[in-house]
């Protein structure tokens, strides 16, 4: 094809992105190291605008959900995009900046073809969510022509679950579209089983209809299950994990109905936000006297919860709840009860590791499965998402689910480096993206930046010196351009020269 003259991309200074019209194609222009790239617009994630992201250690990094991408061949380097940027070949010279609009798929994309299984090798990924839609696709990527079997007794697996108690709950994406992209077309063979057991000493895993496969390598990622109070009733709360369970909600949370929800989880304070849009009438039940406040500090914690009152949320906190039978949730607080009438009761008080099976693994305290930094379990099995406890810690985050499997994925093919991604989540109440970048317990201080109460800010949460975790919202390009970053703990004086660099 005939390259055509893109006057606009003469005028880019190293750092700068500028998306241009060209023969009504968009097309993202990058000048980085003292070259022009041109890859696509948006992310392959959820759309967001590349321009508005960040360039850091040589990789662009998405503005929304800081999916991540290698300069200039637009390779994925992190998820949750599932799919590197489609670039297209870029020519300067004395008489200006030419482009051609065939374009070139992404790199990882043009790695990846149906098998035609000359490897005898079987690999199999127990449970059928995030980190194994990733592995698969990284297998695929890295060039793997073995067999894949994926064992999960969810048809609607793999989800974009994110969207779930967002989006999907609000009525902003169909039920049916919070699917997490097209992993699946690459080969793989789907059993809709639960499996009996797991031994990786056998290298065979067990399936409830009796049936036995042996595998030559073997991902273990059977996420979570939400968790229900041991009180009258619990049986009947609805929870939130799958999309059935969302459309079980939809049946009975309609426009003025009564729904109570127990728990100040993150999928509980979603859901109260997404079903009070809805129009429904939301009252929010639990035990902490403020949530959030472990994870975020009080600070941000009021704000939060400030913003759920504003638009009619009503709660009732420090409170244990006794009963959710009979069509209402009945709690105590100060020795007095209080009784809320429901036409839908949702319990939102967090998910246990999904371990109903036999197995060989080692197990952590903390009810995961205890792994190192390579995901390994056992000779020949990983182990990754919301059951692996990673160096002794375990974290229930959907996006490092995907990390996690882009890793083992690698592992399972002969790749000796450890995990090593920075674990990020996102909240979405009321229209105001909360993002979480690293993992911190606790800390000696939280440095802030921005208007807390307004949810304009970036809070640093920093440790001996250290910076463990970032908060943000409404500051995108700055998370996007710390979420490389963080990678390094870095210093609050550095975090700051870097946010000092960007103004200039």
């Amino acid at each position: 094809m005939a390259e055509i003259c893109v006057p606009g991309a003469a005028k880019l200074k190293d750092g700068d992105k500028k998306t241009i019209s060209v023969n009504q194609t968009e097309i993202l222009f990058i000048h980085h190291g003292g070259r022009l790239i041109a890859t696509q617009p948006k992310c392959p994630h959820a759309g967001a605008p590349l321009e508005e992201g960040a360039i850091c250690h040589g990789r662009l990094v998405c503005p929304w959900h800081t999916g991540t991408f290698e300069l200039p061949s637009g390779e994925l380097a992190e998820p949750p995009a599932m799919e590197g940027l489609k670039t297209y070949p870029v020519r300067k010279d004395r008489t200006g900046v030419f482009v051609e609009l065939s374009g070139r798929p992404a790199a990882d994309s043009r790695k990846v073809k149906t098998p035609a299984h000359r490897d005898n090798r079987a690999f199999v990924l127990v449970g059928g969510g995030a980190a194994s839609a990733m592995a698969a696709t990284t297998l695929r990527q890295e060039g793997f022509k073995g067999k894949i079997v994926v064992i999960d007794p969810v048809v609607d697996e793999p989800l974009d679950r994110t969207q779930l108690t967002k989006q999907a709950l609000s009525g902003e994406v169909p039920v049916a579209k919070a699917r997490l992209g097209s992993s699946w077309k690459l080969g793989v063979e789907r059993i809709q089983r639960s499996i009996l057991a797991i031994s990786s000493k056998r290298r065979q895993v067990c399936l409830d209809n009796g049936k036995v496969l042996q595998f030559d390598a073997a991902l273990v990622a059977t996420g979570g299950i939400p968790q229900r109070l041991d009180i009258p009733g619990a049986e009947d709360a609805l929870t939130i994990r799958h999309s059935e369970d969302v459309r079980k909600v939809l049946r009975v949370a309609k426009k003025g109905s009564r729904v109570v929800v127990i728990g100040t989880s993150f999928i509980g304070m979603e859901a109260a936000s997404a079903l009070l849009e809805r129009g429904a009438k939301v009252t929010v039940v639990g035990e902490e006297e403020l949530p959030f406040a472990k994870q975020f500090g009080e600070r941000v914690a009021h704000s939060i919860l400030a913003l759920h009152k504003r638009r009619g949320v009503k709660f009732l906190l420090g409170a244990t709840v006794i009963s959710s039978a009979a069509k209402k949730v009945t709690a105590a607080k100060d020795g007095k009860k209080h009784s809320f009438p429901a036409d839908c009761i949702l319990m939102g008080v967090g998910i246990k590791p999904n371990l109903h099976f036999e197995h060989d693994l080692p197990m952590a305290e903390d009810g995961g499965i205890q792994v190192d930094e390579s995901l390994r379990a056992a000779p020949r099995v990983w182990v990754a998402g919301d059951i692996a406890t990673v160096s002794g810690t375990r974290i229930e985050h959907w996006r490092l689910a995907q990390q996690h499997g882009m890793r083992a994925g690698r592992q399972m093919l002969g790749s000796r480096r450890g995990f090593h991604g920075v674990p990020f989540f996102w909240t979405l109440q009321f229209g105001k993206e909360i993002k979480y970048l690293g993992h911190a317990t606790d800390w000696d201080e939280i440095v802030y930046q921005g208007d807390v109460k307004k949810l304009k800010f970036l809070a640093f949460y920093v440790k001996g010196g250290r910076v463990l975790a970032v908060v943000s919202c409404d500051r995108e390009q700055e998370t996007a351009m710390l979420a490389e970053m963080m990678r390094e703990h870095p210093t609050i004086r550095a975090v700051r020269a870097l946010l000092r660099s960007r103004k200039r």
